[in-house]
């Protein structure tokens, strides 16, 4: 008698996920544990979500077209942190600690050297 309920039970289990769409919980998964393959099944959100935010605009890439666009008009708008960042490679070059020129850095000079 308890063989034919777990046969009962087994079959009702199959018509269940043939009915759903789903794995056999006896074959793929006897312990019922949880194997996260809804989650892995859904669709990624990141794609959608980047393109339902505008992309984020700075105001020298502003400036930049502005100065394509209308000439003159953008001249008069100040970006204070690119200023500020201008101001803090003067000093540095002021002191010798500037970035080497583009092609005359650490690489190059080891390479001169050989």
């Amino acid at each position: 008698m308890a063989s034919s309920s777990i046969n009962l039970l087994r079959s009702l289990a199959v018509a269940r996920s043939r009915i759903f769409q789903t794995s056999t919980p006896s074959l793929s998964n006897p312990g019922g544990v949880r194997t996260g393959s809804k989650i892995l099944r859904a669709r990624l959100r990141g794609p959608s979500m980047l393109r339902y935010y505008p992309p984020t605009l700075n105001l020298r890439s502003v400036n930049m077209l502005g100065r394509e666009l209308e000439g003159d008009m953008w001249r008069d708008v100040v970006d204070w942190n690119e200023r500020q960042r201008l101001a803090d490679l003067d000093k540095a070059k002021h002191y010798g600690k500037n970035p080497p020129k583009k092609g005359q850095g650490r690489r190059a000079a080891v390479k001169g050297k050989k």
